[in-house]
């Protein structure tokens, strides 16, 4: 009989070693979760940051620098022309840039989901170490009261293991559910992340598609903005080259208003150039592949013995690879 308790428990110990790891293996996938949520906020927060940073920066310049140098060169009409064009095409670009944000009211979301999921795996964390741990310490009273043969001890951590076999089962029935649940989701989760995202963002569903896709064959929703904008900006430098071969002869003191304007204009492209990076879907399509793989990671930890036959890595990110 204390052959089989013994050898009982040394099982127990095991089942709670493999808790330990299942639950470990669980914090990592949620931690990618996370992390892939952060960094889909912050490429979003980068996008509005650069377009308010380009369009204030040219709202500036077309209220300073190009309002002064049309004074300057007021009595020259086709060189006000000229500054006129560009100033409307500086505006063009600025109120272009301005409707590419796409993200709207919404655009702190994945960080506050981050920020609940996190809060939520701390909890989950601390309540299965404790539960672990309190399996852990019955297992020792036990093999401390059948080493000295405390009948009361042992009586006693019997009756505790009966409640904690009941939380354990309860555990194991919400990792069950939560395991197939998941599972579920990784094998198919465009229909479900597009339709969730619209409902709460109010996204198109082209520009859905396009970062979940990120296909040669999806069209960029934001190429025929971005080739407008740099058209524009080609023209104005144009234009600028041409004042500054015409004017500067004859009025010297447009020179320092030009190469402002220049100066501006390279910022612009630079930060242009930074945009277009952000706006192709391979940053932001690595999301949903970060998050899969974190998600297979709960299912690992929740389920570390038996893993749901209809999920496999390939299966999850073959489509975002």
């Amino acid at each position: 009989m204390l052959r089989i308790t013994l050898q009982n428990l040394v099982k127990i110990c095991a089942g709670i070693g493999i808790g330990f790891y299942g639950n470990s293996e669980t914090n990592d996938g949620v931690y990618q979760v996370t992390y892939s949520l952060l960094n889909a906020n912050h490429t979003l927060s980068s996008i509005d940051t650069l377009v308010s940073e380009t369009v204030e920066l040219l709202s500036a310049t077309v209220r300073g620098e190009l309002t002064q140098l049309e004074e300057t060169l007021s009595p020259r009409t086709e060189l006000v022309a000229v500054v006129r064009n560009t100033r409307r095409q500086a505006e063009a670009v600025a109120q272009t840039l301005d409707g590419i944000p796409f993200w709207g009211e919404s655009r702190g979301g994945p960080s506050l989901l981050a920020e609940q999921v996190g809060d939520l795996e701390d909890y989950r964390w601390l309540a299965y170490i404790l539960l672990l741990l309190l399996d852990l310490v019955i297992c020792l009273f036990t093999l401390l009261g059948l080493a000295k043969q405390i009948k009361w001890l042992v009586i006693v951590m019997t009756v505790m293991s009966f409640f904690v076999l009941i939380l354990s089962w309860g555990s194991m029935g919400l990792e069950t559910a939560g395991a197939v649940g998941l599972s579920d989701f990784c094998f198919e989760p465009d229909g479900y992340v597009m339709n969730t995202t619209q409902a709460r963002t109010g996204l198109s569903p082209e520009i859905l598609q396009y970062y979940l896709t990120c296909s040669q064959d999806i069209f960029n929703p934001f190429q025929q903005r971005l080739t407008l904008c740099q058209r524009a900006l080609s023209n104005i430098h144009s234009q600028l080259y041409g004042l500054e071969r015409e004017a500067v002869p004859h009025f010297p003191a447009s020179e320092k208003s030009i190469l402002s304007i220049q100066s501006t204009l390279n910022t612009t492209e630079s930060n242009f150039h930074h945009l277009v990076a952000l706006l192709n879907c391979r940053g932001l399509h690595k999301v949903p592949a970060i998050c899969l793989h974190g998600i297979k990671l709960v299912i690992h930890g929740q389920s570390p013995v038996l893993i749901p036959p209809n999920l496999s890595l390939p299966s999850c990110l073959l489509r975002y690879s």
